[in-house]
């Protein structure tokens, strides 16, 4: 009894899979048509979607050389206004540092006019008072107060000459000193801000061309992006459409 309700099952079983086995396996004439319809259909589509990922590429890549264009032609417009800028502040710090060197001349000038007015001053008085002296020697028999002018005379004039000279040369050396150290105060600083700018703007001609030179690359890896991605749908559709093939012929 137990054998042939065994039977019964199999056979029932058999039966219930039959028609699921004969539908995976259809290779009826009008399902294999529509098959290869199908895959043809498959690979037409997949030559349009090839075409549209190589187009997009293409729009990528082109993409990314004007955005490295515009960002190059950024950093060179920055590079060409901090090294204009640098030049211009050092221009005009030069032009003051002049300035300020004429400044000093003429102020030397000055030291000298007033030390040498301050001489003349001392010698006439020294050349009146000698001469006072001189009067009263010869009108009054005064010779001490002749000896007393000629040795005042002397003095002032020794004195006269230290003024327009040792001093005078010191005081115009002062002036002169005073404004270079001013000159120096304004062109220095101005001269390590040009350096900078230089430095700022050889910078920006770097990361210009660094940026040019990665847009290639990635131009590059846009087009290869799009060719793989082209390839791998044209080669899928391919397939799917010599299997579709490859069954048609193999019908009886």
């Amino acid at each position: 009894m137990t054998l042939i309700r065994a039977f019964v099952c199999s056979a029932a079983l058999a039966v219930a899979l039959t028609p699921f086995a004969a539908l995976a396996a259809d290779t009826t004439p009008d399902h294999l048509q529509a098959e290869l319809a199908n895959g043809q259909a498959q690979w037409d589509l997949a030559q349009q979607q090839a075409t549209d990922i190589a187009q997009q590429a293409t729009l990528s890549a082109a993409n990314e050389r004007m955005i490295a264009q515009l960002r190059s032609q950024a950093f060179r417009e920055r590079q060409l206004s901090n090294v204009s800028n640098a030049i211009a502040m050092e221009q005009i710090a030069a032009a003051l540092a002049n300035t300020a060197r004429n400044s000093g001349d003429l102020n030397a000038r000055n030291e000298l006019g007033i030390a040498q007015i301050k001489a003349a001053g001392l010698m006439a008085i020294a050349d009146a008072n000698l001469a006072n002296g001189q009067q009263l020697a010869i009108t009054k028999g005064r010779f001490d107060e002749l000896a007393n002018s000629k040795a005042q005379s002397d003095f002032m004039h020794q004195l006269a000459n230290f003024i327009s000279g040792t001093l005078a040369e010191q005081n115009m050396s002062n002036a002169k000193l005073i404004a270079q150290e001013q000159a120096d105060a304004i062109h220095t600083p101005a001269l390590a801000q040009e350096q900078n700018g230089m430095a700022m703007g050889a910078a920006d001609v770097l990361a210009a061309d660094a940026v040019l030179s990665a847009s290639v690359v990635n131009m590059a890896s846009a087009n290869i992006t799009g060719e793989t991605k082209a390839a791998a749908v044209l080669a899928h559709a391919a397939a799917s459409l010599r299997n579709a093939q490859a069954m048609a012929a193999a019908a009886p």
